[in-house]
């Protein structure tokens, strides 16, 4: 209960962060199926109990890391709507690369792990709906065609990142148009 003091130490941030790290860093490189609580032991250097006082296993582990990187998101910073799209696509990237990787998104793609899918179609479904809602606020406000549907937008902002991961192999920088150097209307 709130305002209640829990018995034993206080939780330490800082290992509750390592935990979060070697999961997510496992889970970028290798995919779901490496994140065991004995290899995110090893790589955060928290041991097992510790783990397991925190976790109730690897999936409640993993839901952690990944619920902890993916958060619906803000405002944009910008009015206009070329720099909002950029601003779009960051965060789209952000997810499929500093959150879930290669590793991730191959468990995804070839639905190897049918617990982990559900897993990140759950835990996105926030940031999708609210990506969807930004858009549709800019359609009602007259930015964007009126005739636009926002989730195929939404669709279309996490498709061209692994179209590019497919014709090239990576996502370069460059990818995500620098908005400043935009002009016109979409």
């Amino acid at each position: 209960m709130p305002g209640q003091r829990s018995i034993g130490r206080p939780r330490s941030t800082e290992v509750d962060a390592r935990l979060i790290d070697g999961a997510l860093g496992l889970l970028r490189h290798s995919g779901p199926a490496a994140v065991t609580v004995e290899a995110v032991a090893a790589r955060s250097g928290v041991a097992k109990t510790t783990i397991y006082r925190r976790y109730r296993d690897r999936d409640d582990l993993l839901r952690a890391a990944i619920g902890s990187a993916v958060t619906p998101p803000d405002q944009p910073p910008v009015e206009d709507i070329r720099g909002r799209l950029t601003w779009a696509l960051g965060q789209v990237q952000t997810i499929l690369s500093e959150v879930l990787g290669r590793g991730g998104i191959a468990a995804l793609l070839d639905d190897r792990e049918p617990t982990f899918t559900t897993l990140v179609r759950d835990l996105l479904t926030p940031y999708t709906t609210a990506l969807a809602g930004l858009i549709e606020h800019d359609t009602a406000a007259g930015r964007l065609r009126s005739d636009l549907d926002a989730d195929a937008a939404v669709s279309l902002m996490l498709g061209t990142y692994l179209g590019e991961l497919l014709r090239h192999g990576t996502v370069g920088a460059d990818w995500i148009p620098d908005a400043s150097t935009c002009s016109g209307t979409p």
